[in-house]
């Protein structure tokens, strides 16, 4: 499985974290299909696992660059994408620029038509702040 696709299954799952509260495992299973490697599984793993470890932070991070936007207004895929690659940026190795790409791709195929103008400007700003430490 590409990392898109892995990416992918972890905003789907945040997508419903957010809605619900909590991750699902079942969910996870059943997006999961019989050709799944291991890195990928731990990908999705990695990701929501640490989401939700570092929820009080990237809500904040968040909040921070979507002015205008209060958190619990935000739509929730676009609040998805954004804890999603947030995460990314912040606590992985992954290149900034291709989180931010990916993430914005995938905007225009689940969220609004203006949605990834929207997030691509959050990012850029949350990228701008972890390059200057």
């Amino acid at each position: 499985m590409k990392r898109r696709a892995a990416r992918e299954i972890a905003f789907k799952l945040t997508y419903e974290m957010v809605m619900t509260g909590q991750y699902n495992n079942e969910t996870r299973d059943e997006l999961l299909d019989g050709d799944t490697d291991c890195d990928s599984i731990n990908y999705i793993n990695g990701m929501t696992t640490g989401i939700a470890e570092h929820l009080d932070d990237l809500k904040a991070t968040i909040v921070k660059y979507a002015k205008g936007y209060e958190y619990d207004r935000i739509y929730k895929t676009d609040l998805a994408l954004l804890l999603l690659s947030c995460y990314e940026i912040k606590y992985t190795d992954t290149p900034p620029a291709v989180v931010a790409n990916e993430v914005v791709e995938i905007a225009k195929t689940y969220s609004d038509v203006k949605s990834h103008a929207f997030i691509n400007g959050i990012l850029a700003s949350v990228i701008k702040e972890v390059a200057n430490g």
